[in-house]
C-alpha cells in the first residue's frame, strides 16, 4: 500500500508558472512607532499608468538572483530620500493568486531613524497614514491586500 502512494506521488508533474504570471516582490512597511505607515502617491510620470493616483507601500519586484532583503532595501533607497539608514527586518512571506501569482516578501522599516523621508521621483508624496483610518479606496488593491493581509501590522 505504502509503494503505491508513493508511486503516485511520483507520477504527478509539477506544474511551471511562467515569468509573466509570476511576480516575486519585496515590500516595505516604514512605520512611524505610532500606529502609522507610510505610502507613496504615484504621481503623472509613473511608468505603470493604472497606478497613477494610487497610494502605495515602497515595493520592487526581485531582479533575478537579488536576495528578498536586498530588494527591501532597493525599494527604500530608490523610492524614498533620506532612506539610506533605514534597515530591513524580516515580518512575512504572502502569496496571493489573481491575475497572477505573487510572493510578497514583507519587510520593516523604523521610520523613527530617518530625520526626514520624501518621495523620489516618480512618486510625489510620502506621508504617514493611520493604520486605524487608512483611505482604503486611494491605495493600490494589491498594496492594500498586503496591508490587510498582515496579521503584524498594528505594530507599525
Amino acid at each position: 500500500m505504502e509503494e503505491a502512494s508513493n508511486r503516485s506521488h511520483v507520477q504527478r508533474k509539477r506544474t511551471r508558472i511562467s515569468e509573466e504570471n509570476l511576480h516575486i516582490s519585496a515590500f516595505a512597511v516604514v512605520g512611524d512607532g505610532k500606529g502609522s505607515i507610510l505610502l507613496l502617491k504615484a504621481g503623472q510620470a509613473h511608468p505603470l499608468s493604472f497606478r497613477r493616483g494610487n497610494l502605495l507601500l515602497p515595493a520592487v519586484i526581485l531582479e533575478f538572483g537579488e536576495w528578498p532583503f536586498t530588494a527591501a532595501k532597493r525599494a527604500v533607497t530608490a523610492q524614498l530620500d533620506g532612506a539610506e539608514l533605514l534597515e530591513p527586518k524580516f515580518r512575512e512571506i504572502q502569496s496571493y493568486m489573481g491575475s497572477h501569482w505573487d510572493l510578497c516578501f514583507v519587510y520593516d522599516f523604523d521610520g523613527r531613524k530617518a530625520q526626514k523621508l520624501s518621495a523620489r521621483p516618480p512618486y510625489v508624496e510620502a506621508s504617514y497614514y493611520r493604520l486605524s483610518a487608512l483611505p482604503r479606496d486611494a491605495i493600490a488593491p494589491d498594496h492594500l491586500e498586503v496591508i490587510e493581509g498582515s496579521a503584524a501590522s498594528k505594530r507599525a
